[in-house]
């Protein structure tokens, strides 16, 4: 007898005891019954998608989601800022901020970049950042790893002092000394030093959140008085070091005089993202010498409304600067503009 009559009088196998399936009006449907055709036990594949390919597929995705939000998340960020730029044909323009909390909450000199893209400059922003919670200058002047920055030449170098030691004259310590010292090595560089000009605490927060350690002690009762040390402080220091003043205190010291539906602070020391933002506005409008009406980035948290009003606030800032200084004068004292360093 030959193969095939044997096999075609093979009796057809039994179901198993699943239920019947019920009947397939629609060919695209999930199945794993059982099918038997001529004593075959077959899967019907034009009926079923295979669940197990579904679960890679829906893993796939999933990690296709995950892995693209990494990118926008630091350090990953910064390597596709990276491989965006090598092909960002633009004149390379570098800045590198050495401070500590205040200047990378959010952010803040990434959100420079952004806001000079937005705007149109003409100029490819390279920003680097330095800055970890709670470290003063001095700190940073025994660090190697600054230190190894330093060395480099940049078009700017940002410093921000500790808001501790800058509560008064007499908490100050050797800040002021530390500070001249790192400006006079970034000159000696080539770079344009510039000092991050920042605010005062404010006590309109709950148990001293966001204090650093260092300013145990410090009175609520001085803090008034701290925003004066601050202004003052800094101008010594430029007409010393002859080092341009970024001077977001000034301008965040008039914002918060005035009714405004949000806060600059995050808590009794950081600043919000709103804070942060007006930081950024500023060291733009340092950096380019452009009009910062123009800038169209914001940040997500931020409403169109008031990311309007405070580009007008630094616009006008700047202009109301340019007026009242000669020329001829310094331009960089004290008014977040650029002068002769």
């Amino acid at each position: 007898m030959s193969w095939q009559a044997k096999f075609e009088r093979r009796p057809p196998m039994k179901r198993s005891g699943r239920p019947k399936p019920p009947a397939l009006k629609n060919r695209l449907v999930y199945s794993t019954y059982p099918l038997h055709i001529d004593g075959y036990l077959m899967r019907d594949c034009h009926d079923c998608v295979r669940p197990q390919l579904f679960k890679f597929a829906r893993a796939g995705v999933l990690s296709a989601i995950l892995i693209g939000s990494l990118l926008y998340l630091p350090p990953f960020n910064g390597y596709v800022r990276d491989t965006v730029d090598f092909f960002d044909k633009r004149p390379r323009e570098t800045a590198l901020f050495i401070g500590n909390s205040r200047t990378f909450y959010h952010n803040m000199p990434g959100m420079v970049r952004s806001i000079a893209d937005s705007a149109g400059y003409p100029n490819k922003l390279h920003v680097v950042m330095d800055a970890e919670p709670g470290v003063s200058l001095e700190t940073h002047m025994d660090d190697p790893n600054t230190q190894a920055l330093l060395a480099q030449r940049w078009d700017h170098v940002v410093l921000q002092v500790l808001s501790s030691d800058q509560y008064s004259a007499e908490r100050a310590g050797r800040t002021w000394e530390v500070a001249a010292d790192l400006i006079r090595e970034a000159q000696a560089k080539g770079s344009t030093p510039a000092m991050f000009v920042t605010w005062r605490y404010t006590d309109q927060c709950k148990d001293n959140q966001g204090m650093p350690k260092s300013a145990a002690g410090v009175s609520p009762s001085g803090y008034a008085n701290m925003h004066r040390n601050i202004q003052e402080q800094h101008a010594r220091l430029a007409a010393l070091t002859g080092v341009d003043l970024v001077n977001v205190g000034l301008v965040w010291e008039d914002l918060q005089s005035r009714p405004q539906s949000f806060t600059l602070y995050d808590d009794c020391n950081h600043p919000s993202i709103y804070g942060s933002y007006l930081s950024a506005l500023m060291f733009y409008g340092y950096f380019s010498k452009r009009e910062v009406a123009d800038v169209t980035f914001k940040p997500r948290e931020i409403s169109p409304e008031d990311a309007r009003m405070l580009r007008s606030v630094v616009s006008r800032y700047f202009k109301d600067k340019a007026i009242a200084t000669p020329p001829s004068a310094d331009l960089g004292r004290g008014d977040g503009t650029s002068g002769p360093g």
